[in-house]
């Protein structure tokens, strides 16, 4: 008897974790590039190709990761990346044409390009579909478009005509907002287009050179307008609108000064953050004035930024010869947490 009850002593461990196992299967990793975020690299101008940089959760920094899975360049300029899913459209620029990758493994999956891709900018789904902002001709103003990609076979379905310089978008409850920064020259339009009819519903009219649109969560949308610069014909100030998509009303604020061209809108943890004059600024939507100091600790003059989760991604392009870098901040703070090695000209910080 005694020698009975050793042996399901001794079994009774190995029946028990058999049945977790049966409960709990391990999940398998979707590839080596799951768990981290993506740096773009636009590389050298007109030569060159643009690469991606991989920061993983466990710190590694990996480069040129597209190149070391596929074994050939992205092109030249690798401009801005989308996230969808497990999917991602990274968006070359002068080689017109659009990567789409699996976003876990870097394996290529397709190359959209044609006639209907030309200076590509951004890229965004909506409606089940892919939208893509392109210059057209940058030297001509009448030709640029935004087409529209069937997911599926990833193949431009149809295009749709709008101002020039077609640049950021965002997709809204009542339909995908599209800025007009103007290209080679300048706008001072926002457009609504119904994404399930491919259609423009609506144009509205900001200040000039609006370069980002955020959504607060609430209802509206804020696009930052950096107004012309000094070379233009006549100079203009920045001003910040705050579209409302419930009628469609708008309001903004203009900055005092002629020569304060803001940029690089972002918004999280219910706060507006921006960039002027080397300095990087956090407003409250409700607020009735613009900030008066920038955020000790954060000063630089980015190329790019992008905030999230109480963090701060400035870029720094450097000599846009050699290697440039990304610095983390926490917002709250100023303190600077990270400096990170990226490709040539890093454009932007992409989370999934």
């Amino acid at each position: 008897m005694k020698l009975i009850k050793l042996v399901l002593f001794l079994l009774t461990p190995l029946f028990l974790l058999s049945c977790s196992d049966d409960n709990d299967p391990v999940q398998e990793s979707k590839g080596d590039y799951e768990f981290g975020y993506f740096i773009t690299n636009e590389g050298p101008f007109q030569n060159g190709s643009g690469t991606l940089t991989f920061v993983g959760d466990d710190g590694n920094v990996q480069q040129e990761v597209y190149k070391s899975v596929n074994g050939e360049n992205l092109g030249n300029i690798v401009n801005s990346m989308f996230i969808d899913g497990d999917r991602a459209y990274i968006v070359v620029n002068n080689s017109s044409l659009i990567v789409v990758v699996d976003r876990n493994t870097m394996e290529k999956l397709a190359v959209i390009q044609g006639d209907e891709i030309k200076n590509p900018r951004h890229f965004v789904v909506a409606e089940g579909k892919g939208f893509v902002s392109n210059w057209g001709d940058p030297f001509d103003p009448s030709d640029d478009f935004i087409a529209v990609v069937d997911l599926d076979a990833n193949e431009v379905r149809a295009t749709i005509p709008v101002g020039e310089g077609p640049e950021r978008m965002l997709a809204t409850s009542e339909g995908l907002m599209v800025a007009l920064q103007g290209g080679f020259n300048f706008n001072n339009q926002v457009v609504l287009i119904e994404p399930t009819t491919n259609q423009v519903i609506r144009t509205i009219e900001v200040g000039d050179v609006p370069n980002s649109l955020q959504a607060d969560g609430a209802g509206n949308v804020w696009v930052l307008c950096a107004g012309k610069p000094s070379y233009a014909d006549v100079e203009t100030s920045g001003a910040l609108y705050k579209i409302q998509l419930s009628d469609f009303s708008s309001t903004s604020k203009v900055f005092e000064l002629v020569t304060d061209h803001p940029g690089l809108l972002n918004f999280d943890a219910g706060q507006l953050f921006y960039h002027l004059n080397g300095q990087i600024y956090r407003m409250s939507p409700g607020a009735s004035e613009f900030p008066e100091e920038g955020i000790t600790g954060l000063e630089g003059f980015y190329y790019s930024m992008t905030v999230a989760n109480g963090e701060l991604y400035g870029t720094d392009a450097g000599d846009f010869a050699s290697e440039g870098i990304v610095k983390v901040f926490n917002v709250n703070s100023g303190a600077l947490l990270n400096t990170i090695e990226a490709g040539i000209v890093p454009g932007q910080v992409v989370f999934p």
